[in-house]
């Protein structure tokens, strides 16, 4: 599916995540040419949301689109996921992308699957200000960004394994 739906799977799978983006997410799909009739509901609410009700439509649309809602940290992993896939497919989303996902470590008490990006996203940083970091070894400027694509693409490639 190309409308990724990791916050929605988050959101469905922990307490987590905020219900608009269920509903942004089903208004995409839709646009994209996925259809499922708790799809259109979830789609078709209006502000203010109920969590309940979001969780509930968003709930059946992923299971109509058999799309799996794994639960506590394999719920936030699939979240990271998009944002890993983010990285690869965008470089340029690089840096945000990095922000979210330590500050997505840091909220699940650096949850450790994800934690290389805690740590990718403070030698990024440093490196925009500093010529040395402390977080990465054999990270410097010349060769940041390879580091986070080669992390993530290995990410990617150890995840999707783990889902098989």
């Amino acid at each position: 599916m190309h409308s990724l739906p990791g916050k929605v799977i988050m959101f469905c799978g922990t307490h987590r995540g905020e219900a608009s983006d269920c509903v942004e997410w089903a208004l995409e799909a839709l646009c994209q040419g996925y259809d499922s009739p708790s799809l259109r509901i979830l789609a078709g609410l209006i502000p203010p949301f109920t969590t309940f009700e979001v969780r509930d439509y968003a709930t059946k649309a992923l299971r109509e689109l058999d799309i799996s809602i794994p639960v506590g940290a394999a719920a936030i992993s699939a979240y990271a996921k998009d944002l890993v896939l983010d990285i690869v497919v965008q470089p340029s989303l690089m840096q945000g992308s990095l922000r979210l996902l330590c500050d997505l470590c840091i909220a699940e008490d650096y949850q450790q699957d994800i934690y290389d990006f805690y740590l990718l996203r403070w030698a990024y940083d440093d490196l925009q200000q500093e010529p040395v970091q402390w977080y990465w070894n054999g990270a410097d400027r010349s060769n940041i960004h390879q580091i986070i694509l080669e992390r993530c693409h290995a990410w990617l490639v150890e995840h999707n394994a783990k889902a098989t």
